[in-house]
């Protein structure tokens, strides 16, 4: 099987050991925007086991909307890694919401939050522009936070989780406890138990069928140069993020709106239509794709990849001409195109889209206050 590169850009050499061992992929490409860790969070006083159910709870809970209508969950399914299978979300007061939802699963290890604002680098400051974002409104929240808390101070569940969860505080009932416990919930969703995984990371050779092994030689193949900005490193013990996540901002092509992306914060016009590079790992399960939702299954982003990024792309000049040189297209025969398919399956953890330390506590498992444990 020979891959056709259709265009033949400038491509950078990549590091790659198959066969079980580390896959670590480095590329440094020209015009791209890299990004940098984001200042840590200061770590509570809490309970960290405690805080994590207590967010749970509260990420289910349509009560943390102002008017009652929406959970954190409602945008973020846990059997579509924590997207919501949506073009765009909808929001508390029925507006629909700029871009499409991102999955959640190891959403604590990137390194930017958001498709083009790079001043949000924490979860806390992310889940704060949902709860209270006005424009459009998202939990709708703003002008309503007394009337919120009190709801939740009102049931007597949450006067017991709030307090194991900051032991502490006179009175945990505020808005930075909130964010505090969803934040430690987002970051408890892991999701690196997927069939890549095993056989990269833990040398299970049976563990990516022969077509995903093909895809995955494609993937990181110079023609088609995908681990330029998708770029994979080991897991949290073996090596610093991202990981296969937000590399970059990169103007793709893609989208048909006037949603000019970075640029809209930097005010550069070299940053027009850049988006961030999206994280791999449940990409499967997470469509419609995109930051506009406009391309609905794996197989139409890999034949917009093929196109150059012009296939069901926006037409306006400005948008084409913004589009990275590593954009620059590719031919596959059907074979290939399903292979590289089978790759992208391989990434998702299917035990993470069903863990009961995930699930709705209000439809599942009501964990112990006095023993909140996984």
């Amino acid at each position: 099987m020979m891959l056709r590169p259709k265009v033949h850009a400038v491509r950078l050499p990549l590091a790659i050991a198959l066969g079980g061992a580390a896959l670590l992929i480095v590329a440094f490409v020209g015009g791209i925007q890299r990004l940098t860790p984001g200042a840590a969070t200061p770590a509570s006083a809490g309970s960290p086991r405690a805080m994590i159910e207590l967010g749970r709870w509260l990420f289910y809970d349509r009560r943390l909307s102002a008017n009652e209508r929406i959970a954190c969950a409602t945008c973020h399914r846990q059997e579509l890694g924590f997207s919501d299978g949506r073009v765009v979300s909808i929001g508390a007061t029925d507006v629909p919401l700029r871009r499409n939802t991102p999955g959640l699963l190891n959403s604590g290890e990137l390194t930017a939050l958001t498709w083009a604002n790079p001043q949000v680098r924490t979860l806390e400051h992310q889940i704060a522009r949902a709860l209270f974002a006005a424009d459009p409104p998202e939990m709708g929240v703003a002008g309503n936070e007394k009337r919120v808390i009190d709801r939740l101070r009102a049931d007597p569940d949450y006067r017991q989780r709030f307090a194991a969860a900051f032991p502490a505080d006179d009175d945990p009932f505020t808005w930075d406890r909130v964010i505090e416990a969803l934040a430690a919930f987002t970051r408890s969703l892991h999701g690196r138990n997927t069939p890549y995984d095993r056989y990269v990371y833990h040398g299970e050779t049976t563990a990516l069928t022969e077509s995903a092994r093909r895809g995955m030689a494609l993937f990181f193949s110079p023609g088609l140069a995908c681990g330029h900005c998708h770029v994979d490193l080991a897991p949290p013990d073996r090596a610093a993020p991202p990981r296969w996540s937000d590399l970059a901002y990169v103007a793709t092509g893609a989208g048909r709106s006037a949603d000019r992306g970075l640029a809209e914060h930097t005010g550069a016009a070299t940053d027009a239509y850049r988006f961030r590079v999206p994280p791999l790992r449940n990409v499967a399960v997470t469509a419609p794709y995109m930051h506009d939702g406009s391309l609905p299954t794996l197989d139409a982003v890999i034949r917009f990849y093929e196109s150059g990024g012009q296939l069901d792309a926006g037409s306006e000049p400005e948008r084409r001409a913004a589009r990275h040189p590593l954009v620059a297209g590719f031919v596959l025969s059907d074979d290939e195109r399903r292979d590289l398919i089978a790759f992208l399956e391989s990434l998702t953890d299917a035990d993470a889209l069903q863990s009961l330390a995930f699930a709705d506590p209000f439809n599942g498992p009501r964990l112990s206050v006095a023993d909140p444990g996984r």
